[in-house]
């Protein structure tokens, strides 16, 4: 699998699914996680997307298949990320590319489009908040004195656990995807995902938001938690050229629990002659 050199000593793996026809030059659709996951959490997209798109996962530095980081607060960073996506996508030869991401992975495409317009053709947010709510800060602190703190003393692995059955799975979930979701997010350097925690924790995209110029789309739970009604009403005033869809839940991970109404939403749109 392939990687790329994005800093001095570090590198961003990055896997790539092209089922598409050899002779039609179709369009690339970066798939990109959100915090404390890797590209490895969409896998099943893969077999709904890659006949119609050269599929990219990227793994954020640090976390999944790219190399350890030494000094997390030093070398991870929202524009660090977004850069390490800048290069990418430069080194595949293939701007503008069709941009989708969950959660905090949408939150670099706010910023990667609004920054960068000539590197995407089009923005895909799913489950993407603009900042985390005071409410949603407490609710994960868990009893502690913040998130972070809750990280630290209850053990990553316990935190996560407690944490997804709360706000990212529904009760009737099969539990064996939520051993899995908490084993795989579990595997990151602890230092790492702290650090990926403080960010998304305090991060807010509302001043990307009006420099978003291609056509996005947001799927959203019906009644999100982290994404609420409010964080709606925004992207929706201020993306110029937005379509919102709502998934019937009030659970974060729809991108697992919810993949063919949510692929649906992704083919009908980016498969649209305008696109």
């Amino acid at each position: 699998m392939p990687s790329l050199q994005v800093a001095k000593n570090i590198e961003i793996f990055y896997r790539e699914d092209d089922f598409t026809d050899p002779w039609q030059n179709r369009p690339t659709l970066l798939l990109q996680h959100g915090n404390g996951r890797s590209g490895a959490f969409w896998y099943r997209w893969i077999p709904e997307l890659s006949r119609h798109f050269k599929i990219i996962r990227a793994d954020m530095r640090g976390v999944g298949q790219s190399s350890r980081i030494e000094d997390p607060a030093k070398d991870i960073s929202i524009q660090d990320c977004v850069n390490d996506l800048v290069q990418l996508i430069h080194h595949l030869g293939s701007a503008p590319v069709y941009y989708c991401g969950e959660s905090m992975g949408g939150i670099l495409g706010m910023a990667l489009a609004s920054l960068h317009p000539e590197l995407v053709k089009a923005l895909i947010l799913v489950a993407t908040p603009v900042f985390i709510s005071d409410t949603m800060k407490s609710r994960y602190a868990m009893g502690h004195g913040s998130r972070l703190d809750a990280m630290k003393k209850m053990g990553i692995k316990n935190w996560v656990r407690e944490t997804s059955v709360m706000t990212r799975f529904a009760p009737d979930t099969d539990p064996k995807l939520i051993d899995w979701y908490v084993d795989e997010f579990a595997k990151g350097q602890p230092e790492v995902l702290v650090r990926y925690s403080e960010l998304v924790n305090s991060a807010n995209a509302k001043d990307f938001l009006p420099l978003i110029q291609c056509p996005t789309l947001a799927i959203m739970p019906s009644n999100g938690q982290i994404t609420d009604a409010d964080q709606e009403a925004l992207i929706q005033s201020l993306i110029k050229n937005i379509r919102i869809e709502h998934i019937p839940s009030e659970y974060h991970m729809i991108h697992l629990t919810h993949v063919q109404a949510c692929t649906e939403q992704v083919l009908d749109f980016l498969l649209a002659p305008s696109h």
